[in-house]
C-alpha cells in the first residue's frame, strides 16, 4: 500500500500503461461509442494549467486560488432545500439520521469566525500516485453509446499525474495525524467496497484502493422545478475520473459537520472513504484548466443527474458567489459545453449547471434533475450511519 518517500512516476510511462488498459476496456464497448481517453495531450494540458496558476497575477487570478472557504451556517438543517445548504433524503439519510439533524460549527484551529483558513489546515502530507497503488494506475473512460446516457467507467483512481496524500496509514508525526488517529475507524460494512469487512483501529488506517466506478447519467437532462434531495454519498464525477462526495461528515453518532472543518484533506482536497478516493471543498484545485485567470470556467465534470459542473467563474470572468446561485448551487448562464465528451472542444450554450466555489456546500446542494437508481447500481456506494459508525469514513 502507500509508503513514505514514494516519488512521482514518469508521466509518459504511466500514461502509456493507463492507455493500454483503456484500449482493453474500450474493446468491450459498443461500436460507435464516443470515448474520452487520457492521452499525452491531457498531461500537457495539466502542466499548462499548473503553469498558468503559478504565473498569473491580479485580483481574479489570486481569487481563483482561495485563501479561505466559507463554512456551513451554524445549525444548518440537512433536510431542507436552501441557498448555501445541503438537502438530503432517501433511505440513506432518512433512515440513518433523525430529521432534526443539523450541521454543527467546528472548533478546530483552522476554523475562525466560521471561516476555514486554508493556510492553517494541517493537510495530509506525503505524495502518492495511482500507479503506486495499482499497476498501471488509473483506468477511466467516458462514453456516450447512443442510449441517451453518458457512461463513466473506471477504477476510481485519479489520473496518474495527480498527487494524493499518504493514507492508510496517515503518517505518525505529521500535522494531520492527531486528527485522523483520534477519529475511530470502525468496521467497513459497505458491500463491494475495498476493504469490506475490515476493521480499522482509527480513521488514519483507511487507505486508498481501486474499485468499480460504473456510473451512468442523462446525456440531455431535464430541469425539474422542484429540487431533488441528495440520496447518495457520491454527487458526480470529474471529467478526469474522480468522484465528488456530499459535504457532510460525522465526529460522533450525533455530531455532523462540513468535512473539511473537522478533518484535514490532502493537497488536492481529497481523501478516502471506504478506501474510495474523492474530492471536497476546493475540489477544482487539481482539475486541469480550472486555474486560468479570466473568462468563464470550463467544465469540471458531471453531476449524477447529468447536468454539468463548472468552475467558479461566470460568463463575465468574475467569481460566482452563493447569492447568484439557486438552492441546489446551480444557475443558468452561457458556458462552454463539451462536444462528444471532450472538454477541449466546446460550443457556448445557455444551460443550467452547477458551480464550484468557495462557499458551502462548494459543489452541489441538491439536484435539479432526476437520478435513476439503476444508473448508479454498478458502483459500490458507501453507506452512512452503519451499525458501527465510522467517523473517519462517513464523509
Amino acid at each position: 500500500m502507500n509508503q513514505p518517500g514514494i516519488v512521482a512516476p514518469d508521466p509518459m510511462t504511466t500514461a502509456s500503461r493507463s492507455g493500454r488498459r483503456m484500449v482493453s476496456a474500450i474493446a468491450r464497448l459498443p461500436k460507435g461509442s464516443a470515448v474520452l481517453r487520457h492521452r499525452k495531450s491531457s498531461i500537457a494540458t495539466l502542466f499548462a494549467g499548473m503553469l498558468v496558476a503559478a504565473t498569473s497575477v491580479g485580483p481574479q487570478a489570486s481569487a481563483i486560488a482561495p485563501t479561505t472557504l466559507g463554512n456551513s451556517a451554524p445549525n444548518l438543517s440537512i433536510f431542507k432545500a436552501q441557498q448555501g445548504g445541503l438537502y438530503t433524503g432517501g433511505a440513506l439519510f432518512n433512515v440513518g439520521l433523525p430529521q432534526t439533524t443539523t450541521l454543527l460549527t467546528s472548533t478546530t484551529p483552522w476554523v475562525s469566525n466560521n471561516t476555514i483558513q486554508i493556510s492553517q489546515v494541517p493537510f495530509v502530507s506525503g505524495t502518492v500516485y495511482s500507479p503506486n497503488i495499482v499497476s498501471g494506475g488509473q483506468v477511466f473512460n467516458i462514453t456516450t453509446p447512443g442510449d441517451g446516457l453518458r457512461h463513466f467507467l473506471g477504477n476510481g483512481l485519479p489520473p496518474n499525474t495527480t498527487p494524493m496524500g499518504i493514507f492508510g496509514p496517515v503518517q505518525p508525526g505529521t500535522p494531520a495525524y492527531p486528527y485522523y488517529s483520534a477519529a475511530p475507524g470502525g468496521v467497513n460494512y459497505t458491500p463491494g467496497t475495498p476493504g469490506f469487512g475490515q476493521t480499522y483501529p482509527n480513521a488514519g488506517a483507511i487507505g486508498i484502493s481501486p474499485y468499480s466506478l460504473d456510473i451512468k447519467v442523462a446525456a440531455a437532462p431535464t430541469y425539474l422545478s422542484t429540487p431533488q434531495p441528495i440520496k447518495y454519498i457520491i454527487l458526480g464525477v470529474t471529467y478526469t475520473g474522480i468522484p465528488w462526495h456530499a459535504e457532510i461528515a460525522n465526529a460522533s453518532a450525533t455530531a455532523w459537520y462540513n468535512p473539511l472543518s473537522i478533518l484535514p484533506l490532502d493537497s488536492c482536497f481529497g481523501h478516502p472513504y471506504s478506501q474510495q478516493y474523492h474530492l471536497h471543498a476546493y475540489s477544482w484545485k487539481c482539475i486541469p484548466n480550472q486555474q486560468a485567470p479570466s473568462g468563464p470556467s470550463p467544465l469540471a465534470g458531471w453531476a449524477l443527474d447529468g447536468f454539468g459542473i463548472y468552475g467558479p467563474r461566470g460568463a463575465n470572468g468574475r467569481l460566482i458567489t452563493n447569492a447568484q446561485l439557486d438552492v441546489c448551487h446551480g444557475t443558468t448562464s452561457p458556458v462552454p459545453v463539451p462536444v462528444a465528451n471532450d472538454p477541449a472542444v466546446t460550443v457556448t450554450r445557455n444551460v443550467y449547471h452547477y458551480v464550484l466555489n468557495s462557499e458551502y456546500p462548494y459543489s452541489i446542494g441538491c439536484f435539479r434533475g432526476a437520478i435513476n437508481p439503476a444508473n448508479v447500481a454498478g458502483t459500490p456506494l458507501p453507506l452512512l450511519g452503519q451499525s458501527v459508525y465510522m467517523p473517519g469514513m462517513s464523509h
